[in-house]
């Protein structure tokens, strides 16, 4: 068998560059300079993201479906390493976006972040999570409050596509007054995120974490955003807490243009306890199915590949990070 043929220094230093640039052409499509774009918007993206013709199929209702999309590798998966790690490690996987951490940033300082994510070329896809207003607590509320109206600002200078908002926890309250302490907190907010231009993604949570949120499906959630009618407003699709709902086909199909961003992991049935998610491929969502759902629905904004639990930490992030973005490439072809 003749060997493989090997890349000679200047190849791959092409090759580098054109992956660079590529990501920087992903970043280009950020909604922060104008208002959320349309659904079905495939072609404009994979355009951006120097595809070419090729990329794109016709979807049914004329709709472009992109079969290279965006996405990015979530900070969370990689708790325990810096932000300065994940941005060498994510590039070089060849993402070409990164799921900020709030607490990764104040640590290595926004500034400094920013003009780190511009050399590696690196896209921020959202800002994970501000809120968590403790619900019934005025005081409590106002100070959350504030510190989300301040990350909204991080946002908008990193370029997120959206800051993911966590409402908070009921405590003793019932969901409808929960809802009603919650909503000028997010009337407030919104017009902070369009002046800022950065969309505001609410985050249901497990059932199991009630110490985070009221929310706890993707359908709620929704019902929740709307409203408000305002496009700056939109819901996080988390498949592994979504992906068993009803009306979850329906509601991607009818209310596509409220998914803000899609948080993509997988799940063995069995698990027992939440946050226990593995890698995309190793449990039993059906991933495919639900990517081709959204590409079919005109669906073209982030998908956020975000793992956490035993099972990752037990692997390591080295051999995590380059299989979840090899595996997730996979369910597009």
């Amino acid at each position: 068998m003749a060997p493989a043929p090997t890349k000679t220094p200047s190849q791959a230093a092409s090759n580098a560059a054109t992956a660079r640039s590529q990501r920087r052409s992903v970043r280009a499509t950020s909604w922060r300079r104008g208002p959320p774009p349309p659904v079905g918007t495939g072609a404009r993206i994979a355009e951006g993201a120097g595809l070419g013709p090729g990329a794109l199929t016709l979807a049914p209702g004329g709709r472009y479906r992109p079969l290279v999309v965006r996405f990015s590798m979530s900070e969370i998966t990689t708790l325990g390493w810096s932000f300065e790690r994940d941005v060498e490690a994510f590039a070089a996987a060849g993402a070409p976006g990164i799921g900020l951490s709030l607490r990764k940033l104040e640590a290595y300082g926004v500034p400094r972040a920013a003009c780190r994510l511009h050399e590696a070329g690196l896209a921020a896809s959202c800002l994970v999570s501000s809120g968590g207003f403790p619900l019934g607590d005025a005081a409590g509320e106002r100070r959350a409050l504030e510190r989300t109206r301040a990350h909204l600002a991080v946002a908008a200078e990193l370029g997120a596509g959206c800051l993911l908002v966590l409402p908070g926890p009921a405590g003793a309250l019932s969901w409808e007054e929960a809802a009603g302490r919650a909503r000028p907190l997010v009337e407030v907010l919104l017009r902070d995120a369009e002046q800022a231009r950065v969309r505001l993604a609410l985050e249901p949570v497990s059932q199991l974490r009630v110490d985070l949120g009221f929310l706890h499906s993707f359908d709620e959630a929704l019902d929740f955003a709307e409203a408000f009618g305002s496009p700056w407003l939109g819901v996080v699709l988390e498949l592994n807490n979504a992906w068993v709902e009803r009306r979850l086909y329906a509601n991607i199909r009818a209310r596509t243009a409220r998914i803000a961003i899609v948080q993509v992991s997988d799940f063995k049935v069995g698990t027992m306890s939440a946050s226990d998610r593995v890698v995309i491929g190793d449990g039993d969502i059906p991933l495919r199915r639900l990517c081709g759902a959204l590409a079919e629905a005109g669906y073209d904004g982030w998908y956020d590949i975000e793992l956490l639990g035993p099972a990752i930490e037990a692997e390591g992030y080295e051999a995590v990070v380059p299989r979840a973005i090899a595996r997730f490439r996979g369910l597009w072809t």
